[in-house]
């Protein structure tokens, strides 16, 4: 496992899809830190929305890197190397969700705090009162952040192993959030049934993340945690078990 692990490091530092990857989210982040900072009219600013361009923006361009992980290798045909290398195609696939979640895991929270120390230093002491590093709101939306990149980076690299085409899983990862589930949960009589069963909805419920959310929620922050790690840890299984039985 050491090994394979090892790998998909190697692998992940030998191209530069990593360095623009952080780049993007880093001009995304901070980017909207100081719109939100100096654009809008609050009586102060929480952290939350202080750091909505990694949550809403930054997180998803992470997923979407963790995915051409494996959609790229599936594409060159090199994923037939790493099946001869490793003949134990779940360690693979765990050892690349493992490396991806800790890659958008570290690259979140530095952005977080990026993103929350900008908006802190462009607003008046009044307004930046939430957005003090010692105070235990700012490190909340941190964890909860972080702790969605790393979940969504395990459920890109997951549905990366089911879909094997990038079009098709960037489709999912975008438009899932920003398209189809705002839309179920606009629909009369099934959106308020349906929509807090949503993956997204949960995460930006736990993340605390503002979104275009028409329905209540059954549960608080902490369940719409155990909610999404459930969704990912099930369509995790599913691609474990589909990649051993289907011919890469």
């Amino acid at each position: 496992m050491l090994a394979t692990l090892n790998a998909e490091r190697i692998k992940l530092q030998s191209t530069r899809a990593p360095v623009w990857t952080t780049l993007t989210v880093a001009v995304l982040s901070l980017g909207f830190a100081a719109i939100q900072a100096g654009g809008m009219p609050y009586s102060y600013l929480p952290p939350e929305r202080a750091a909505l361009g990694v949550s809403m923006f930054g997180v998803p361009v992470l997923m979407i890197l963790s995915a051409l992980s494996v959609t790229g290798e599936f594409r060159t045909g090199m994923i037939r190397t790493t099946f001869l290398a490793t003949p134990r195609r779940g360690v693979v696939l765990t050892a690349k969700a493992a490396i991806a979640a800790a890659f958008s895991g570290v690259v979140t929270a530095v952005m977080m705090v990026g993103a929350i120390g900008l908006a802190r230093s462009l607003l008046s002491s009044e307004r930046a009162g939430q957005l003090d590093l010692s105070g235990s709101e700012v490190w909340r939306a941190v964890g909860a952040t972080s702790l969605y990149a790393v979940l969504g980076s395990v459920l890109a690299v997951a549905l990366g192993a089911l879909v094997r085409h990038t079009a098709g899983v960037v489709a999912v990862l975008v438009l899932m959030p920003f398209v189809v589930e705002p839309l179920i949960g606009t629909i009369p009589q099934i959106g308020g049934r349906v929509g807090p069963l949503l993956p997204f909805a949960n995460a930006s419920t736990f993340t605390k993340t503002p979104w275009f959310q028409t329905f209540t929620m059954w549960w608080g922050p902490v369940g719409a945690a155990l909610y999404f790690a459930a969704v990912v840890a099930t369509v995790f299984a599913i691609a474990l078990v589909t990649l051993v039985q289907r011919d890469p």
